[in-house]
């Protein structure tokens, strides 16, 4: 209707300028005859937008127009981006009946504790992030990202591989509870890894690896950036946000190679309070940051959370992050990317590690320690004609102590040293959307041939030193044995990261042969780190924008 009654007044206007023309000067008929073009401008206009009669239709196409696809979201000040990434998992884990540690009878061991919190099969929402940001100047940004899901927190979950951040496991003790003096009787009662054990034995349970407190898990990022002309080629970051660490923790969540971070990154990947200065040169072929960060927590991540804490010592860490990029975006030789990450600093305060009455300072019992981390890594993407291959690597080092009355493998360590455990990853991949061969499956008739552009196939080795236990001479020293992995992994863009599928085969190899506690001189398989059964079949599912 609303068509019909401009077409009315059109064709009454082009009949009445017939009539006028004859009387009418040149300019008049001129003036006219734009005005009859102007009206069929609008009327194209109005056709082309969808029609919708009465007070809603209109009222939702100026909504469309204001708010529809790819419009940006306006706040009353400034200019504010909405982000978020959606990751849910399908997994399998092989079965055990035991963890790393050899089986041995107690009191002499742990009693055969299970491996069956750590390889049931089921579903996850790895990561569910919501990011604000808000420009409310052109020179500060504010930003918030939110994750209910805890992040890199593992929670209830088990991580990947299995063993990965476990330290010793919760062990039955007799009655006599010789292991137990000083603990608080919070950390007393059933065997959770042998809900059958009868009501004279107690144990420690695995929780205690993380304090005596448990962090809120929800916030990750709370920064406000200032970027300016004023100091170029600069911005400094105050709040809450990820320090200055390696190239696969500093990466995002949403555009990893596999479906998890290696071991070694999956300690840097949390956030901490602090201020950072971030400086860019040369089109970003030289960058470098620069910050002073609280370093709550340990390196080692055996004892509370990094983030949404208070600091537990009066020092703050220092840490500095470069990244050089002698290659960049060349059509032959493609982009290199050398790398160095360090944080350090003094942890714990005043603790004197642990006493029979417990803790020497309340939950500051961590003794002052000159704490580290370190990492190195190179990237290339080579272009010409093996364009769409990658390779990655990957080195880190931790330094650092337990905190007092961790119970490692058999006996709890109440003043623990310092200790240092490393690893590293070397990873490759070809992603055919990227390859020479690009073009040619998307011209492809046959609609396999063309799906098979949007593949990417890849593979990571990767060895950490993240089996713990007590030294079998020494309780205060922490001996750290290995668990080398090998990934297989297949990754499909349906929308490019946006939405994507990853398929991940994970096999695992603990590092097998190894003493532990003189106390397992009963345990029949020769006292010795074992092998566990927990290789992992993986699914991801993302959408992230």
């Amino acid at each position: 209707m609303l068509s019909l009654r401009w077409f009315l007044c059109v064709a009454m206007l082009v009949g009445m300028s017939s009539v006028w023309a004859g009387a009418a000067s040149t300019q008049d008929f001129s003036d006219l005859k734009k005005e009859v073009e102007d009206l069929r401008a609008r009327l194209a206009q109005k056709s082309a937008a969808p029609q919708t009669p009465g007070p809603i239709g209109r009222a939702d196409a100026l909504v469309g127009n204001k708010y529809g696809p790819n419009a940006a979201v306006t706040t009353k000040e400034g200019k504010l981006t909405v982000g978020g990434l959606v990751q849910v998992w399908a997994y399998s884990i092989q079965n055990d009946n035991h963890n790393y540690v050899a089986w041995a009878p107690a009191p002499f061991g742990n009693g055969g504790a299970s491996n069956e919190l750590n390889d049931n099969d089921g579903y996850r929402i790895r990561r569910a992030e919501l990011k604000f940001a808000l420009d409310i100047t052109p020179e500060i940004t504010a930003v918030i990202l939110i994750d209910p899901t805890g992040g890199d927190e593992a929670n209830t979950f088990p991580g990947l591989p299995s063993n990965q951040g476990l330290v010793g496991q919760g062990r039955r003790m007799n009655s006599s509870g010789v292991a137990l003096v000083g603990l608080p009787s919070e950390f007393h009662g059933k065997d959770e890894y042998n809900p059958n054990a009868s009501s004279s034995e107690h144990t420690v349970v695995q929780e205690f690896q993380q304090g005596f407190v448990r962090a809120n898990r929800l916030l990750q990022d709370a920064y406000i950036n200032y970027h300016s002309e004023i100091i170029p080629h600069h911005d400094f970051t105050v709040g809450q946000f990820k320090p200055p660490a390696g190239e696969e923790a500093y990466r995002n969540s949403g555009q990893l190679d596999f479906v998890e971070r290696a071991m070694i990154n999956q300690f840097g990947n949390q956030r901490d309070l602090g201020i950072m200065v971030h400086g860019t040169w040369w089109d970003d072929r030289f960058q470098y940051w620069i910050a002073g960060m609280d370093g709550a927590g340990s390196y080692h991540n055996t004892f509370a959370s990094q983030q949404n804490r208070s600091d537990d010592g009066d020092a703050k860490d220092l840490a500095f992050r470069v990244a050089v990029r002698p290659v960049w975006r060349e059509e032959n030789w493609g982009s290199l990317e050398l790398g160095y990450a360090r944080q350090q600093g003094t942890h714990g305060e005043a603790g004197r590690g642990w006493t029979a009455l417990g803790p020497t300072v309340d939950g500051l019992s961590l003794e002052e320690t000159s704490a580290n981390r370190q990492y190195a890594w190179v990237w290339y993407r080579p272009g010409g004609p093996v364009r769409g291959w990658w390779l990655r690597g990957e080195w880190a080092r931790f330094l650092d102590r337990l905190q007092p009355g961790l119970i490692v493998t058999n006996a709890v360590q109440r003043a623990p040293a310092p200790f240092s455990r490393q690893g590293w990853y070397g990873a490759t991949g070809y992603k055919l959307s990227e390859s020479i061969w690009s073009e040619r499956l998307k011209a492809s008739g046959n609609w396999f041939i063309k799906a098979l552009n949007d593949i990417e196939f890849a593979y990571r080795y990767e060895i950490f030193s993240n089996l713990l236990v007590e030294d079998a001479v020494n309780h205060a020293k922490t001996d750290a044995f290995n668990t080398s992995v090998h990934t297989f992994g297949v990754n499909y863009y349906w929308k490019g990261y946006n939405v994507r599928t990853q398929v991940n085969c994970l096999i695992v190899d603990e590092s097998e042969g190894h003493n532990v506690s003189p106390l397992y001189s009963l345990a029949p398989n020769g006292n010795r780190i074992r092998e566990v059964k927990n290789n992992v079949f993986i699914i991801n599912h993302q959408v992230q924008w």
